[in-house]
C-alpha cells in the first residue's frame, strides 16, 4: 500500500495536532495504546528540558499524529500489524523485506497525510 486507503472508512476525523486532541483521539480509537503514548510524551518532555529545545516535543507530536492516522483507518491498522508480524515470522530474507516494505509504505503514507 502506498497511500492511505480511500476505500476504508475513517473511525474519527483527523484530530488537531495538539497533545490534548491527539490523546482524546487515541482514547477513542485505540485506548490500549495510551500508556505507550504517555511514556513517549514523558520521554519527549524530559528530552526537551535536557536539550533546551522543543524539537523532541515536535517529533512526539508528529509521530503520534501518524500513529493515530493509521489507527483511524481499521484496515490500514490491521494491514500494518499483519505486515509487522509477517516480517518477523518470515522464513526467508526476501519475504521479510517484502513485509517490511509494506509496513514502511503504510507508515510513510500516514506521515505524509498528517504533514499536508
Amino acid at each position: 500500500m502506498s497511500t492511505q486507503p480511500d476505500h476504508d472508512r475513517e473511525l474519527i476525523p483527523r484530530p488537531a495536532r495538539t497533545p490534548e486532541a491527539l490523546r482524546a483521539a487515541l482514547a477513542a480509537i485505540a485506548p490500549e495504546r495510551l500508556p505507550e503514548m504517555d511514556a513517549d510524551q514523558r520521554r519527549a518532555v524530559a528530552a526537551a528540558i535536557e536539550q533546551s529545545s522543543i524539537k523532541p516535543l515536535q517529533l512526539f507530536m508528529i509521530a503520534w499524529a501518524a500513529n493515530i492516522e493509521i489507527e483511524r483507518f481499521p484496515e490500514a491498522a490491521r494491514e500494518l500489524r499483519r505486515a509487522e508480524y509477517m516480517a518477523n515470522a518470515a522464513e526467508t530474507p526476501e519475504e521479510s523485506r517484502r513485509y517490511v516494505r509494506i509496513s514502511g509504505d503504510i507508515i510513510r503514507a500516514a506521515y505524509k497525510a498528517v504533514s499536508e
